[in-house]
């Protein structure tokens, strides 16, 4: 056991390398670490704050993981991204485990890979983000969840409730989002026996945290009108226009489950025992979870790709028996596996002499992606290399693709550390580092490469009292803003930041 997980864990590193090695924090990362920096600067573990204001968005697991990371160090994104690349670890070798047991070990090692060659996972997964360790606690939950109830386990069930608590610490009720699916289909066939070790830790865990806030800090009420905001109550927002993008939501819901989505109906051929044994209780629980997730997802608007992260882990669980039968299948492959071949092939054929044409905007990492799929016909001739070949094409894209955008990041357009430490220089040179506020949302790695938390008002409902404040420019100043003098203009490809002082009285 102790080797598989070496290798693993070895395996995991190098296909999370490229993506990890982004000299940058995007997207939401900055928030994040801003909101988890203060906690830990303030000493207050219990109310997560972002420019001094409590933020009740998210619970505060993740706030408290990358707090305490921070006093090793607060600007190397390999040690704080290292919680999600773990977390991928845990999930694939917890995969492993058990399907070893209860399938097969080609079913086991096929749901490892799976988990960590996922193309989402290669393009996105080390992160800072909250999704990739909400992902990974709700994969491994309901793995545990419906192994336990489909072999009588008690002992798994249990576990199953202990992630599924720590889940909801990390980002509360969209767990039930994906539970749903695994619980009809518990309560189908086993009447949601044994219900009391999985229910129990899984409330448990988060009242720990909420009671003591709700008796010491905070009216449940006031809290809880937020965080409804965020999850169920965006339900209240949907529009025609959301009704409108559903094709569109449905094909991503699609493509984040590719390339294992191709082997989907693998496991249901034939006539099947309507008792339900054990193996399909199991299949049917993971299965159900991943599908009914995606159905209520449907009602909410905007709908990101991220929000189904958890299915890429829970999806190839269901199917990994079914890629393994296939892959141990001692033939040639049929008609229709080699034209998909052929016509990728082609492809990636015609996209060689075309991506120097587009290398400022793909980069030339583009082109060893486009020879590897050109390869693939004369390469792939049986259903194990077939296989073999989904897990490798992913990898290959984040040693190309991905690497070569984490190479050339600091130079595009998007790049914000560089920029935040000429705005750190330029507020030192006027005295501005210990008497400056923030006047509206201000992006996070904007802040964090400038090295200062200021505290602010992220809604500019009221004015700064401070002496200096930084905020977004716009052609005319902005509100509350009439006293101050602008000082400094930052100038940057899609985003102008102005720095003002206070006008003498």
């Amino acid at each position: 056991m102790f080797l598989r997980a070496l290798a693993l864990l070895l395996l995991t590193g190098f296909v999370c390398l490229p993506q990890w090695s982004l000299p940058d924090w995007v997207g939401t990362e900055g928030r994040r670490l801003q909101i988890a920096f203060e906690m830990a600067d303030s000493g207050d573990w219990l109310v997560p704050t972002l420019g001094g204001q409590p933020t009740w968005a998210k619970p505060p697991l993740h706030y408290w993981i990358q707090g305490a990371l921070s006093f090793v160090s607060r600007t190397d994104p390999w040690w704080l991204r290292l919680p999600s690349v773990l977390a991928l670890f845990a999930a694939a070798w917890l995969g492993l485990e058990l399907h070893r047991r209860w399938f097969s070990p080609a079913a086991g090692w096929v749901v490892a890979l799976a988990v960590i060659t996922a193309p989402v996972v290669v393009a996105g997964w080390p992160s800072v983000e909250i999704d990739p360790l909400f992902a990974a606690l709700t994969a491994m939950s309901l793995w545990c969840l419906a192994t336990g109830v489909a072999r009588e386990r008690r002992g798994l069930v249990f576990w199953s409730g202990v992630l599924g608590g720590l889940a909801m610490l990390q980002k509360g009720p969209p767990y039930f989002l994906f539970a749903s699916g695994a619980y009809l289909v518990w309560w189908r066939r086993r009447g949601l026996r044994q219900g009391l070790p999985h229910f129990v830790p899984l409330l448990l865990l988060p009242l720990a945290y909420y009671v003591p806030l709700w008796c010491l800090r905070v009216a449940p009420g006031e809290m809880l009108a937020v965080a409804s905001d965020e999850s169920v109550g965006r339900v209240a927002t949907f529009q025609m226009a959301n009704v409108l993008e559903t094709p569109l939501y449905w094909l991503r819901a699609a493509a984040v489950q590719l390339p294992l989505l191709l082997w989907c109906f693998w496991e249901w051929r034939g006539a099947r025992d309507a008792r339900m044994d054990a193996t399909d209780l199991t299949l049917r629980m993971c299965s159900g979870a991943a599908v009914l997730a995606v159905v209520i997802l449907t009602f909410f608007p905007g709908r990101p790709t991220r929000y189904l992260l958890p299915n890429v882990l829970l999806f190839p669980f269901a199917v990994a028996p079914a890629v393994a039968h296939y892959a141990g299948a001692g033939r040639e492959l049929g008609r229709f596996a080699r034209r998909g071949l052929r016509v990728a092939g082609v492809l990636g054929a015609l996209a060689l002499p075309v991506v120097p044409w587009f290398a400022d905007r793909i980069g030339y990492g583009a082109a060893g992606l486009a020879l590897g799929v050109a390869l693939l016909p004369i390469l792939v001739r049986t259903p194990r290399h077939l296989v073999a070949a989904c897990f490798a094409i992913p990898v290959l894209a984040g040693w190309t693709v991905i690497l070569d955008r984490a190479a050339q990041w600091p130079d595009t357009g998007r790049a914000r550390a560089a920029a935040g430490a000429v705005l750190r220089a330029e507020l030192a040179a006027r005295g501005a580092l210990s008497e400056l506020a923030s006047h509206g949302h201000i992006e996070g790695p904007m802040v964090l490469g400038a090295g200062v938390l200021p505290p602010g008002d992220e809604f500019a409902r009221q004015a700064p009292t401070a002496r200096w404040v930084l905020h977004e420019a716009a052609d005319r100043p902005p509100r509350h803003l009439e006293q101050y003098r602008e000082r400094l203009r930052l100038c940057l490809p899609k985003q102008t930041f102005a720095v003002r002082e206070r006008a003498p009285q």
